[in-house]
């Protein structure tokens, strides 16, 4: 009685166990490739529980969610052979599980095959473009002609690219020194024409400056003598007239001036008493009785 009945529970639980591996469930995120004996019999889309038989059919799940592929910088050359350093990121969704599992079976390489397309879609693109356009042009340019062109080859893989977006585009250190050289004796070119212009434009202004100088002193030793001038002849029509209403104090006023232009602390004067010089020195000194 024992033996049969460890029996009978011997041969539920190998029941069960058939059962359970009779049946696979699909999510709703997931596409699932029934294999015969590592053959395709079929593919499953709709979500939900599924039957297979047991022990001769196989389940491989495949995910149709979006996965991504990134890469870090790498060097591609432009059509001048100039290198480049550019990292890109993929985006990518499984269309045809049926050909995804054949041609690729699993994620690791399928991330490797997209990869390599991609790279090498968009080495083709920059390789037709210069080193200028790369990094200053539109990203959106240079992506949209590598995503036709990898989508083109990846059709066959059973997976289609989304988007493909450059992430960075810069310069090897070797280039980019060389860069900054060329800026610099630039830099240094258009500041020694700054420099010379500057140069020229001073001498220039102090050449103008000068003119201008010169050309004011002469106007105002002109109108100086044009003054001295007028006040030379003014003068001489007071003393004219001064002549003309006294002559004798005239004379006696400009032989005053004399004296005190002529005699000095120091100066000494060789001249007769009876010299026309000390004539109203005579005159002063006849009264006095000498």
């Amino acid at each position: 009685m024992k033996n049969w009945a460890w029996s009978l529970i011997v041969v539920v639980l190998a029941l069960l166990l058939l059962a359970s591996a009779s049946f696979y469930s699909v999510r709703m995120t997931q596409t699932a490739v029934v294999l015969q004996f590592g053959k395709v019999v079929r593919v499953t889309e709709a979500s939900g529980l599924h039957m297979k038989w047991p022990l001769v059919q196989n389940v491989e799940f495949i995910d149709n969610r979006l996965a991504s592929y990134s890469t870090q910088p790498e060097s591609f050359l432009t059509a001048e052979k100039k290198p480049v350093l550019i990292s890109f990121f993929a985006e990518w969704q499984v269309v045809n599980p049926l050909a995804f599992y054949t041609r690729l079976h699993n994620d690791a390489s399928a991330q490797s095959q997209i990869g390599d397309i991609v790279r090498s879609s968009l080495r083709g693109e920059i390789g037709t473009m210069t080193l200028a356009s790369v990094i200053q042009g539109n990203q959106k340019k240079i992506t949209e002609p590598v995503l036709v062109a990898a989508n083109r080859r990846l059709r066959s893989l059973g997976v289609h690219l989304v988007d493909v977006r450059i992430m960075q585009v810069g310069l090897p250190p070797a280039v980019l020194q060389a860069v900054y050289k060329r800026m610099e004796a630039e830099r240094t070119q258009e500041a020694n024409a700054y420099r010379s212009r500057g140069a020229a434009d001073a001498a220039e202004i102090r050449a103008s400056a000068d003119k201008e100088k010169t050309q004011i002193m002469a106007d105002a030793y002109r109108q100086q003598e044009e003054l001295k001038g007028q006040g030379d002849a003014e003068a001489a029509s007071i003393y004219g007239a001064a002549y003309g209403k006294d002559p004798a104090f005239f004379s006696f006023y400009r032989s005053l001036e004399t004296y005190r232009h002529s005699l000095g602390d120091k100066d000494i004067l060789v001249l007769s008493p009876d010299s026309p010089f000390f004539k109203y020195f005579r005159h002063s000194l006849e009264p006095a009785g000498k």
